[in-house]
């Protein structure tokens, strides 16, 4: 049986072909290819990378250091740019 991302529900009510990906029930694409390269080129586009690795954090600052990581992460690009990685 294939795992699923929590993001699964979602990527099936979004439309998207669900296929394999390593073990992992992912979509491959939400209908016309062309279609999502223009929406992503036009507006944005994510890629759901929750079922690459688990991390655990742990500490008394864990909070503080998860809150400074995402935040970097949310702006990472400058406007009008894109950013292809976690910033």
């Amino acid at each position: 049986m294939l795992k699923r991302t929590a993001l699964y529900d979602a990527h099936v009510a979004a439309g998207a072909r669900m296929v394999d990906f390593g073990g992992w029930e992912m979509p491959l694409h939400y209908g016309s290819q062309i279609e999502e390269h223009h929406a992503v080129r036009r507006k944005a586009g994510a890629f759901d990378v929750s079922h690459m690795r688990v991390v655990d954090i742990a500490g008394s600052d864990a909070r503080a250091f998860l809150r400074q990581l995402l935040a970097a992460i949310s702006i990472g690009a400058d406007p009008g740019r894109r950013c292809t990685r976690a910033c």
